[in-house]
């Protein structure tokens, strides 16, 4: 079940990014909607340059604000992070205590 959950959240994710950088596309170069699809498959492809993208698509095209884009599309590395921190606090007070 959570094999699913995650399969979901991460495809949403990713259809989110792809129309992100469509419309960042569609406002700041004014290619048509279909031609904007065509160049944003390929950025999209590569992780980091397509989440920079998707994070300048949202605030140009869909006039996000920054942190709000920023959120949208960096929240699953928070989340690592925070659980990441959490493991390794975990670790240090298990050591103390024995």
């Amino acid at each position: 079940m959570m094999q699913i959950a995650a399969f979901l959240v991460f495809l949403a994710m990713g259809v989110t990014n792809l129309l992100a950088v469509q419309a960042g596309l569609t406002a700041v170069l004014g290619v048509p909607v279909a031609i904007a699809l065509v160049v944003a498959v390929p950025v999209f492809y590569f992780r980091f340059v397509g989440s920079a993208a998707g994070i300048v698509g949202a605030i140009v095209g869909w006039q996000m604000s920054v942190p709000m884009a920023v959120l949208l599309f960096c929240w699953p590395v928070l989340v690592y992070g925070f659980l990441r921190g959490g493991a390794e606090a975990r670790t240090i007070l298990a050591r103390r205590a024995a």
